[in-house]
């Protein structure tokens, strides 16, 4: 079964060459940008590429560029594709060596003719890249030693990345979180079965059985003897030259 890897920003298009290609046998993996498409490009190991050749970041000129110039995927061809209303560059789509242009919305007769002769020939040669040349069946295989491979940074490919990894696994996280909400709906729902019947509320205290705890105070029958000090004498002159004689009755007895 031949594989095609269906590049394009818009959902619309992405269900509609879908389903005309599944629907002759292909099998059909589809991205939305060409950074997702670069990534998944070793796994998914595609006969045939269709790209848009309008997309936010990299276009569909890059990935055909890419794929063009990579030794191990020689043998993929790649389809241009473009809105009704999006000029194509031909000159740029010489330059990168597109097998074919293709307008949008796609014709399934149209997208199945350019489709067809492409898978074949990525057949073709797989099926001779497998067979040894006649007289190589017992040569000695000379392994060259591999060049260095140098990473290259990129935050729009990382991000295409995350991307990618969390389409994979956010069928698998939604079970789990399902799964840990139906156990707590199942665990609370039993512990409402499982209460006695009928049971009594429990009490509750209010400001009148407040007040009545509170212990009174007995008031003594005796009151409490005030004693009164005298903190101060006054004397009978003053060195200001005031008169602060007081007479008899004012005198603190003693």
């Amino acid at each position: 079964m031949s594989r095609v890897l269906l590049v394009d920003d818009s959902p619309h298009a992405q269900r509609m060459g879908e389903r005309i290609l599944a629907e002759e046998g292909y099998e059909v993996v589809t991205v939305s940008n060409a950074e997702a498409a670069l990534i998944r490009l070793p796994d998914v190991d595609p006969d045939v590429i269709v790209a848009d050749t309008v997309m936010p970041g990299r276009s569909g000129y890059d990935v055909c560029q890419y794929v063009k110039m990579s030794p191990q995927h020689r043998h993929v061809g790649v389809i241009l594709t473009a809105g009704v209303l999006e000029k194509v560059d031909e000159s740029e789509a010489r330059r990168v060596e597109a097998d074919a242009v293709l307008h949008k919305p796609f014709e399934a007769s149209a997208l199945l003719a350019a489709v067809r002769p492409l898978a074949e020939r990525a057949r073709e040669a797989r099926s001779q890249s497998a067979q040894p040349a006649p007289g190589e069946a017992h040569a000695a295989v000379h392994v060259e030693e591999a060049a260095p491979f140098v990473a290259v940074v990129d935050a729009e490919q990382v991000r295409a990345a995350v991307t990618v990894a969390l389409d994979a696994s956010m069928e698998r996280m939604v079970e789990e979180i399902a799964k840990h909400v139906l156990a707590a709906l199942e665990s609370q729902e039993a512990s409402h079965k499982d209460a006695p019947q009928g049971a009594p509320p429990l009490p509750q205290a209010n400001a009148t059985d407040l007040e009545s705890s509170v212990p009174e105070i007995e008031e003594s029958p005796w009151p409490e003897p005030v004693r009164k000090v005298t903190l101060l004498r006054r004397r009978t002159g003053s060195i200001l030259g005031l008169d602060l004689e007081q007479s008899s009755d004012d005198e603190p007895q003693e």
